[in-house]
């Protein structure tokens, strides 16, 4: 019964709920791109494969997972901590310490062995999708998925969800806000934050809402942006959201 309202509310001639129905279409758009190098700003964490690769005088190849506690370990160097370090930053970390032990390992020109880092598999995350989304719960997700990740993952947001003030909690702390306006209308996706382990993605109640008819290009029934405080209950939301989800 449920089901078949939303359906109702969103489909019927006239009542058209904009946007609503972004999450119900068979795509593949909120999925991360898994193929192909990571980006820039990727940060590494614990779960990720890296290969180290060495060329020049010295030629060596070393698969490196990164272990809980955020350290690789390469033979004759030892532990390299890594966690929360991009790829350029940690190929400088490696060029002094190899450094230390292959002399022809520099990063001046007069270096004769080259180090390269890459990331062989990326982690996988633990993400809490609560509120007004279609199955709540815990989910785990690639470490390259964001908010519109872990949303597809739950079946996308209810009818009575917010479309304009989607938050991102991380250490119970409000991290980003994401407007689903800005993406559909836009297609900006500034809001839409890289997902951490641990973070809580709350879809609340919707606003107020606008119904725009007539002679116009997209005749929908709108909802109104507001200015939202974080609610002071949040954390009880956060304590909830990790408790097993059920399989029925």
């Amino acid at each position: 019964m449920r089901a078949d309202s939303q359906h109702a509310e969103s489909l019927a001639v006239g009542n058209y709920v904009f946007g609503v129905d972004v999450f119900r279409r068979t795509t593949t758009q909120f999925l991360p791109v898994l193929a192909g190098p990571v980006p820039p700003d990727y940060k590494l964490g614990p779960g990720d494969q890296l290969v180290l690769i060495l060329t020049g005088d010295l030629e060596r190849t070393y698969s490196l997972p990164v272990t809980r506690e955020g350290f690789i370990l390469i033979p004759q160097v030892g532990q390299v901590f890594v966690t929360n370090l991009t790829l350029d930053q940690l190929r400088r970390v490696l060029y002094t310490r190899l450094g230390k032990v292959y002399s022809s390992v520099r990063l001046e020109p007069s270096g004769t062995t080259r180090v390269d880092i890459s990331v062989a598999n990326v982690r996988v995350n633990q993400v809490y999708v609560v509120g007004e989304v279609k199955q709540p719960g815990a989910y785990q997700i690639s470490a390259l998925g964001t908010a519109l990740t872990a949303l597809y993952a739950a079946g996308g947001i209810t009818t009575r969800a917010s479309m304009r003030s989607i938050d991102v909690l991380r250490l119970n702390r409000p991290a980003a806000t994401l407007d689903l306006y800005d993406y559909l209308l836009r297609g900006d996706k500034s809001g839409d934050l890289r997902l951490e382990t641990g973070d809580v993605v709350y879809v609340p109640l919707r606003g107020k809402r606008t119904q725009i008819t007539g002679a116009v290009p997209r005749p929908a029934i709108y909802e109104l942006r507001r200015e939202r405080r974080w609610p002071t209950w949040c954390t009880r939301q956060v304590a909830s959201a990790r408790m097993p989800r059920s399989s029925a």
